[in-house]
């Protein structure tokens, strides 16, 4: 290359729109995407909740819950794990298969709207509240709207169109939060909320259509796709069926034995620990997975590589963050909120243990069903169950409530072994990774305490 033509190339290169692309490029990483889409999701929720709780009685938000309740229970008792189903297939493009998982998918929806309907008098009854029946039965519509949506949603996690994706789920989001708001100082009830939903429902309906390319879809049931969908899902029902149990009992138990305002910090502490595991679960399965996936069906030579290479620095980023939040967790606890809630610390550098091991275990996860091994998911929820079980029981005889804590809070640790184990029969396990993995959280955890101790009491 001559000195005049290097030259150009390095005013290309330094040129403002050179640096706009690149910077584009840049913001438009899945990683990256699903950072800034988590980060606006939660404080959107928290300007919801701040308008919501100034118009609405709190009664209200109980009346929620119950629903809310209900309806993840339906629907994850029936989960058949559409987008994991579509993004391995190889025949993941083909109409007939898309149509099949759409037809499948509308037909589950209506099944559950029906079952929400013939349960709401019943659940009303035993929650002790009847007046609730109605808004159970018409809470079951969210299905349906949830159902007409086309399959383009689960192909855009496939094409790794992330951006579009979460850019079409912020402008639903914000369009729920502004129905919310509007119908609740307009009504002043419950269902402003409910009304919300079906107006958000309605409108990613009608975007799943309006946004991505050969959305159209038809009612068609293909024999294969079915029995390939029955292969796949009887493992991803099952290991739902036990991750509802393992996601509910410990607050039945806790509310039955803690009394009223430790439990309100168990609660408290449990939504503080939840914040990374919307990054670790949307990375795992929204970024993750289809490079897994992808690399499984061109037949990458080295997964194990190809596994640990796409993780490696997103992962090392958030143990290190996940730790320190445990280090430092008496000191967020008393900036957010005031001596009242200073036992709500200890809850929280508890139930963080599982928040940090769940991106080494999601990533695990998904690199094993990406590669065909999808029992793995249920094996692991297995272990989970008999750990909670046992060691839950166990710790109780012992430490009392705080042992019980402490087995919820360690539950994600015998789900990594196992997942560990099946990665290595896999041959996809590089131990030093995962070791480097924990010395970065413990090193996290560190800097969070040397942070309270140093920084804390300019704080408080």
């Amino acid at each position: 290359m001559s000195e005049q033509t290097a030259s150009q190339a390095w005013q290309n290169r330094s040129s403002p729109l050179a640096a706009w692309s690149r910077l584009r490029d840049y913001a438009a990483r899945d990683t990256n995407v699903v950072v800034v889409s988590v980060v606006l999701n939660n404080l959107l929720r928290a300007v919801s909740g701040m308008v919501l709780t100034r118009l609405l009685v709190p009664e209200v938000f109980g009346i929620s819950g119950v629903i809310a309740s209900v309806q993840f229970t339906v629907a994850l008792a029936t989960d058949l794990g559409f987008q994991a189903f579509v993004v391995r297939q190889e025949n993941g493009e083909d109409k007939r298969f898309l149509d099949t998982v759409w037809t499948v998918s509308l037909i589950r929806s209506l099944l559950l709207a029906l079952a929400v309907a013939a349960l709401a008098v019943p659940l009303s009854r035993t929650f002790g509240k009847p007046e609730l029946a109605p808004l159970i039965a018409a809470s079951g519509l969210t299905f349906v709207i949830e159902g007409l949506a086309s399959t383009s949603l689960l192909t855009a996690v496939r094409h790794r169109l992330i951006l579009r994706l979460s850019a079409l789920e912020l402008v639903v989001l914000i369009v729920q939060i502004a129905a919310s708001a509007a119908l609740a100082w307009a009504w002043g009830n419950y269902w402003a909320i409910l009304v919300g939903l079906f107006v958000s429902g309605l409108l990613k309906t009608v975007l799943s259509y309006a946004v991505f390319a050969g959305s159209r879809r038809w009612f068609r049931l293909d024999r294969e796709t079915l029995r390939a969908l029955w292969k796949f899902a009887r493992y991803v029902t099952g290991s739902s069926i036990i991750f509802l149990l393992i996601s509910q009992c410990d607050k039945l138990v806790l509310a039955k034995l803690m009394p009223l305002d430790q439990f309100g910090f168990y609660i408290l502490a449990g939504n503080l620990a939840s914040a990374p595991l919307a990054f670790a679960a949307n990375y795992a399965s929204r970024v993750l997975y289809p490079a897994y996936a992808q690399a499984w069906r061109d037949g990458t030579d080295d997964l194990r590589h190809r596994f640990y290479e796409k993780r490696r620095l997103p992962a090392l980023l958030y143990g290190f963050a996940a730790g320190g939040v445990i280090g430092s967790a008496p000191m967020i606890v008393s900036v957010l909120y005031d001596d009242r809630y200073a036992a709500a610390a200890g809850y929280l550098q508890i139930l963080c243990i599982s928040s940090l091991l769940a991106l080494p275990s999601n990533a695990a996860n998904e690199a094993l069903t990406a590669t065909g091994r999808i029992s793995a998911t249920l094996e692991a929820s297995v272990v989970k169950l008999v750990w909670l079980t046992a060691a839950g029981f166990a710790g109780y005889l012992v430490l009392g409530q705080i042992g019980l804590v402490l087995a919820v809070g360690l539950m994600e640790a015998p789900a990594l072994v196992v997942k560990w184990l099946r990665l290595r029969l896999a041959g996809l396990l590089d131990m030093r990774e995962e070791l480097l993995f924990l010395a970065v959280g413990l090193a996290g955890v560190g800097s969070g305490w040397l942070g309270t101790i140093l920084i804390g009491p300019l704080l408080v």
